[in-house]
C-alpha cells in the first residue's frame, strides 16, 4: 500500500507538514468521508499547511466525487445491464475515498491527478 501511496504523494508538500500533522489528522479525513465538507480542516487551523493541503484536495475530491456519481447515475439509466458498470463506478469511488483516508492517516500529501495542481483556493 505505501508503495501506491508513494506514486500520488507530492514531496515538496510533505517536507511543509510539521508537528500538526499527528495533531489534525483526524480532522482532515472528514471531507474524505463527507465532502462536502471540504473547507472543514482549514477551518480547524488557517495556518495549518497539512490543513491547508487537505482542504485543497479534499476540494478537489468533491469534484472527482460529483462527477463520478453524475456519471454512476446517467449510465445506470440507460439500461439494466449498464447499471452493473454504474456500480463499478460507485464502487471505484469509494476505493478512491479509502486510499485519500489511509493517505491523510498516514501523513501523506496524496494529490488527486491534473484538479490538485490547479484548484488551490486554500493559501
Amino acid at each position: 500500500m505505501n508503495k501506491l501511496l508513494d506514486m500520488f504523494k507530492d514531496e515538496e508538500e510533505q517536507c511543509r507538514f510539521g508537528a500538526d500533522m499527528r495533531k489534525y489528522e483526524l480532522y482532515v479525513i472528514v471531507p474524505y468521508i463527507v465532502p462536502i465538507f471540504f473547507f472543514f480542516p482549514f477551518l480547524v487551523d488557517k495556518e495549518s499547511d497539512f490543513c491547508k493541503f487537505h482542504a485543497n484536495q479534499s476540494l478537489c475530491w468533491l469534484i472527482v466525487f460529483l462527477l463520478l456519481e453524475a456519471a454512476s447515475g446517467i449510465v445506470g439509466m440507460i439500461s439494466p445491464v449498464m447499471r452493473a458498470f454504474a456500480a463499478i463506478i460507485t464502487l471505484f469511488s469509494i476505493v478512491c475515498m479509502a486510499f485519500l483516508v489511509i493517505g491523510a492517516l498516514k501523513g501523506y500529501a496524496i494529490k488527486i491527478p491534473i484538479l490538485g495542481d490547479i484548484i488551490r483556493p486554500f493559501r
